[in-house]
């Protein structure tokens, strides 16, 4: 079984690389504004983790995961659900446009970010059980 530092580090590069991928389908769109700077936030904390994981000795791994402070922010970003506040934004836009290749649009650009912001999310939850774990060994 691979050891709590390879596992976190190895998840922890999965949900920096998800939310970089966000923030690149995000980029420069007004409307997708909120889910730009959520993945932004959610890379930055994830980088910065790794980084203590990386740091620390194998055996210790397990607590700096578990006492981080970035651990708890991207609990609470896996508790926000930036996707449903872009759904509703994307909706209202749409109620206001006819409906046709705009609305199509929308609608593509809403299930790319749902598909890429679940596995963002997967990841997140995954570590969070992989530091439960470690907390209670």
């Amino acid at each position: 079984m691979k050891s709590i530092k390879k596992r976190s580090k190895r998840l922890l590069a999965e949900i920096e690389a998800a939310a970089g991928r966000l923030v690149a389908l995000s980029a420069d769109l007004d409307l997708f504004q909120g889910l730009c700077e959520t993945a932004g936030q959610i890379g930055v904390c994830a980088a910065t983790l790794a980084e203590q994981v990386s740091a620390a000795d194998k055996s210790e791994a397990a607590l700096v995961l578990v006492q981080s402070p970035e651990l708890a922010r991207l609990a609470d970003f896996a508790d926000l659900d930036a996707i449903s506040l872009l759904e509703e934004r994307m909706f209202a836009v749409q109620a206001d446009l006819e409906q046709g290749e705009i609305g199509r649009f929308l609608q593509q650009m809403l299930e790319k970010s749902e598909k890429l912001y679940a596995a963002l999310l997967q990841s997140i939850q995954q570590l969070l059980e992989l530091a439960e774990a470690a907390e209670q060994n």
